[in-house]
C-alpha cells in the first residue's frame, strides 16, 4: 500500500500515513500493559503493616500467622485483583490516546447494474469483474477540552481507592486473626482450669459417698456436688467444641484453600499487655484510616465525573480520514487512477442527548455532595471508634489489674490452706474448696487479660494501624 502510494506521486497522504503508523507504534511501545501474572506481591503487602506494634505482644508464632494471612487469605487475594483491575483500567484509558486506524483488504467479484440507484441507465457493459479492494481508514480524537485527561485521573483515582480498600481489608483481617488467636490461647488455659475443676469435683463427690455411706451427710449434698460436677463437665465440653470452632475459623482466614500449616499456639502467660496507665493517642493518625482516605477518594471520584459530565456538553474535533485502492487485479492494480481518499478536520456535536447529558450533570452534582457527606460521616465515625476504643482499653486494663491482684492473693492463701492441711488443722475439703476458688480467680484473669488484648486491637483498628 505504502509503495503504491510513494509511485503514484501523492507525497501528503504517505506522510498522513507513517505519521499516523507511527504515532500508534510509538504509543503502544511506550504504553505496554503489563501483564498481571496472578501472583501475590507479598513484599509489598507486608509494607503496608505496622510490624513494629505486633512485635510488642512477644509472640513470633502470632507473627508467622498475620504473615501468612497476606498470602493465603481470600479477601487479601480479591483485594490484591481488585487493585490489579484499577491498573489496568488506567492502561485502557491511556490507550483513548491512541489513533483508530482500519484495513480492510479484500479479493471479489463484482458485477454493476445497467441500472442506477435512480433510475438511470448506465453507459458501462453489465459484466462481472475480479477486483482488489485496498481500503483505510484513520481518525485521531483531538483533546481539546481534556477529556482524556480527566478519565485518566479518574481511573488514577480509582486505583488510590482500591488501594486503601486493600489497606482496610489488611487491617480488618488481621484484627480478626489476632482476635480469634488470642480467644484460642484464652480457651487452651480455661480448659486446663475447668479440667482441675473437674477432677476436685470428682474428689469432692467420692469423698462425699464415703460419708454418706457412713451417715455423715444427707443425700441432698450429694445431689448438689453432683450437679455441680455436671456444670463443671459441660462447661469443659462447650469451650472444647468452642476451642475447635475458633480453630477452623482461624486457619481458613491464614491459610484460604492452601494445605493448612500447622500453628503452635502460645500460652497466653508469655503475651505482654504493654497498654497501661494513662493512653496518649495522636487524633491526627485519624486522617490516615482507610476507610477514611477511602471516603476522600470518592470525593475526587466524583468530582471527577461531575468535570467529566461538563465536558460531554461540548463538541467533539478530529481529525479523520479514508484512503482506498480499487483496481482490477491485472489492469491497473497499483495505478495512481485506482486510488480514492479523503482527509480532513471533523467537529461533532450531538444536539437532541443534551437533555440527558444535562441530567447526568445534576446527578453527579448530588452524587459529589452524598461524597461529601460520607467523608464526614467517616471522619466523625472514627473519632467515635477511637473515644469507645480507648474507653473499653482503660476499663479492661484496670479490671486485668484487679483480676490478676485477685488471683495472687488467693493463691498466697491457698499456700496458707496447704500449709494448714499438712499440719491437719483443716480437712481435705476445706483446701479444696480454697483451691476452686483460687482456680476461678485464674479464670477471670485470663477472662480480663484476653479481653485487654482484644480492646489494644481495637484501638489499633481505630486508629487506622497507625498506633
Amino acid at each position: 500500500m505504502m509503495s503504491f502510494i510513494f509511485k503514484s506521486g501523492k507525497v501528503t497522504i504517505i506522510f498522513l500515513c507513517v505519521f499516523t503508523l507511527a504515532l500508534s507504534s510509538s504509543y503502544a511501545k511506550n504504553r505496554q500493559v503489563k501483564l498481571y501474572k496472578n501472583k501475590i506481591a507479598v513484599s509489598q503487602d507486608i509494607e503496608r503493616v505496622n510490624w513494629k506494634w505486633w512485635e510488642k505482644f512477644g509472640d513470633p508464632q502470632l507473627l508467622k500467622a498475620l504473615q501468612m494471612s497476606l498470602e493465603n487469605n481470600f479477601d487479601i487475594l480479591i483485594a490484591d485483583l481488585k487493585t490489579q483491575e484499577a491498573k489496568n483500567y488506567i492502561n485502557s484509558a491511556r490507550r483513548a490516546y491512541t489513533p483508530f486506524i482500519k484495513i480492510d483488504p479484500g479479493y471479489m467479484n463484482a458485477k454493476s447494474s445497467t441500472i442506477g440507484n435512480y433510475g438511470q441507465l448506465r453507459l458501462n457493459s453489465n459484466n462481472q469483474e475480479v477486483i482488489f479492494d485496498l481500503p483505510l481508514e484513520f481518525s485521531y480524537e483531538l483533546d481539546f477540552w481534556g477529556k482524556k485527561r480527566d478519565e485518566i485521573d479518574y481511573y488514577k483515582k480509582n486505583k488510590d481507592f482500591m488501594e486503601f480498600e486493600k489497606n482496610f481489608i489488611i487491617l480488618s483481617t488481621l484484627s480478626d486473626i489476632s482476635a480469634i488467636y488470642f480467644n484460642i490461647l484464652k480457651n487452651n488455659m480455661l480448659i486446663s482450669l475447668y479440667d482441675q475443676i473437674k477432677s476436685l469435683k470428682q474428689e469432692k463427690l467420692a469423698i462425699n459417698l464415703e460419708k454418706y455411706g457412713l451417715r455423715l451427710v444427707a443425700r441432698q449434698q450429694i445431689i448438689e456436688i453432683e450437679k455441680e460436677l455436671q456444670n463443671s463437665e459441660l462447661e469443659l465440653e462447650t469451650l472444647k467444641k468452642q476451642n475447635e470452632e475458633l480453630k477452623n475459623r482461624f486457619y481458613l482466614l491464614v491459610s484460604g484453600d492452601k494445605e493448612k500449616t500447622p500453628v503452635r499456639f502460645e500460652n497466653i502467660d508469655y503475651i505482654r499487655v504493654f497498654y497501661s496507665g494513662e493512653l496518649e493517642i495522636n487524633t491526627g493518625n485519624i486522617a490516615n484510616r482507610p476507610d477514611v482516605l477511602m471516603a476522600e477518594s470518592q470525593i475526587k471520584m466524583a468530582k471527577l465525573d461531575e468535570k467529566i459530565a461538563k465536558k460531554s456538553l461540548l463538541p467533539t474535533i478530529s481529525y479523520k480520514g479514508d484512503i482506498s485502492h480499487v483496481s482490477k487485479m491485472l489492469d491497473n492494480f497499483l495505478h495512481s487512477e485506482s486510488l480514492m481518499y479523503r482527509i480532513g478536520y471533523n467537529l461533532m456535536y450531538e444536539l437532541f442527548p443534551k437533555g440527558k447529558n444535562l441530567a447526568e450533570l445534576e446527578a453527579q452534582k448530588s452524587i459529589y455532595k452524598q461524597a461529601l457527606k460520607s467523608y464526614e460521616k467517616a471522619v466523625a465515625s472514627s473519632l467515635a471508634d477511637v473515644n469507645n476504643s480507648l474507653i473499653h482499653l482503660k476499663n479492661s486494663v484496670e479490671n486485668y489489674e484487679r483480676a490478676k491482684n485477685a488471683a495472687s492473693l488467693d493463691e498466697e492463701i491457698m499456700e496458707i490452706e496447704r500449709e494448714k492441711l499438712d499440719l491437719n488443722l483443716i480437712s481435705r475439703e476445706d483446701f479444696m474448696l480454697m483451691k476452686e476458688q483460687f482456680l476461678m480467680s485464674k479464670i477471670a484473669e485470663y477472662e480480663s487479660k484476653t479481653m485487654c488484648l482484644i480492646h489494644s486491637i481495637s484501638l489499633y483498628k481505630a486508629l487506622g494501624g497507625n498506633a
